[in-house]
């Protein structure tokens, strides 16, 4: 059976360093890992504080090992390691060159280019295979997203335009 009560005791000054960085810390994870800390120190069970903060017993327990190892920094989000891309850097290159281009240039079916497009070109050009989802982010981390384009209804007629804007006048 889990210990009902579980206090953290704040040495000097502790608790007063602990306030500030609840104030003051950018990221609401950490903001909550130390609120624990602090309802700990308050008094409250480890009952009370997965209720007041809607976590669970067992990453209320985490942050308190974490704090008793690292202090306030074991606290802090950690870097999540990103899987790393399948393409080389001038792979990469290509891939942002081609988007520049029409897709028919290239010999795919298409009049625009959508990241399914992308993901099979890459797949017929460098035989590697990636999601849809991560050619977006290959081409966001270049600068580029795609949007939808916008369709506009056009005439051959010369007096469209008059028209047109008399039908809407």
């Amino acid at each position: 059976m889990a210990r009902a009560y579980v206090f953290m005791e704040l040495g000097e000054g502790e608790a007063e360093v602990l306030q500030a960085f609840i104030k003051e810390a950018p990221k609401h994870r950490e903001r909550t890992r130390a609120q624990a800390i602090w309802f700990s120190a308050q008094g409250r069970t480890v009952q009370e504080i997965t209720e007041l903060l809607s976590v669970t017993e067992r990453a209320v327990r985490m942050w308190f090992a974490a704090y008793r190892r690292g202090g306030l920094e074991a606290l802090r989000d950690r870097p999540y390691p990103r899987r790393r891309t399948r393409l080389s850097p001038q792979q990469e290159d290509q891939l942002v060159a081609v988007t520049r281009q029409a897709p028919k240039t290239v010999g795919v079916e298409g009049t625009t280019w959508n990241c399914r497009l992308l993901r099979d070109w890459l797949a017929q050009t460098f035989h590697v295979q990636l999601s849809q989802e991560w050619v977006r982010c290959i081409l966001r981390t270049h600068g580029l997203r795609f949007r939808r384009p916008k369709l506009t209804l056009t005439s051959p007629d010369p007096d469209y335009a008059r028209k047109k804007g008399r039908l809407t006048a």
